[in-house]
């Protein structure tokens, strides 16, 4: 005599669930095309092109690097110190011829212009001293970065998208030198000018600030095309 079969118990019965569960790279990207695309930042410049907020907050940063960097040459004070050469090697002349004769009037002068001299030639070095840590310049493929002062120091920097001008300014002296002063004229309103001064071969300091103006200016005007 055969037994029936006990019906199954439902309260033994366990479902497994083998649905794959979604990565999180999967959910983000479909919250991020849920919250629809980011909005424009007005800058209220119209030389500016709009952008998203994450593009504003990287101006000047993302992506940046180091172009050219430099300091005040000393070869400006190549001329006083040439000069001072000169009026230092009379003294010491005098000196000597005042040394050898004895004479009460020439020792005075002697001193008098040694004390007036040695005050010149340590101004001359104070001001060698200034110009040189004083003044540094940095320009990168965003920014141009003026740094000036020794123990009060001022930062001022300029986008390269606001630059409408660069130009040098140079002497006869500086011509045959190498040296100059390059100015940078900018849409800024508050510092539109900034002045690299008594830098070497400005020329091709003027033709690097011109050439990455224009290829952030023209990568910033890409960009707005695309979107």
């Amino acid at each position: 005599m055969m037994s029936e079969a006990a019906p199954a118990n439902p309260m033994m019965t366990t479902e497994i669930d083998a649905s794959p569960v979604a990565p999180v790279e999967v959910i983000e990207a479909a919250n991020s095309l849920a919250a629809g695309p980011e909005p424009l930042v007005d800058h209220g410049d119209p030389d500016i092109p709009h952008e998203t907020a994450t593009e504003a907050m990287g101006i000047g940063t993302e992506g940046e690097v180091d172009v050219w960097e430099a300091r005040y040459s000393m070869r400006n004070f190549m001329g006083r110190i040439a000069c001072w050469g000169v009026v230092t090697a009379a003294w010491l002349w005098l000196a000597v011829y005042t040394w050898g004769y004895r004479h009460p009037g020439a020792v005075a002068i002697t001193i008098i212009a040694g004390i007036v001299l040695a005050f010149s030639l340590l101004m001359l070095a104070r001001r060698m001293v200034l110009a040189r840590f004083g003044h540094f310049y940095r320009l990168t493929n965003r920014r141009l970065v003026v740094s000036t002062g020794v123990f009060d120091r001022r930062r001022d920097q300029m986008e390269l998208l606001r630059v409408q001008d660069v130009y040098v300014r140079q002497t006869l002296w500086q011509r045959w030198l190498g040296l100059g002063t390059v100015v940078v004229q900018s849409s800024e309103q508050h510092f539109p000018v900034l002045f690299l001064a008594g830098v070497d071969n400005p020329k091709a300091v003027n033709d690097q600030v011109w050439h990455h103006a224009r290829a952030e200016r023209d990568r910033r005007s890409v960009k707005v095309d695309q979107i």
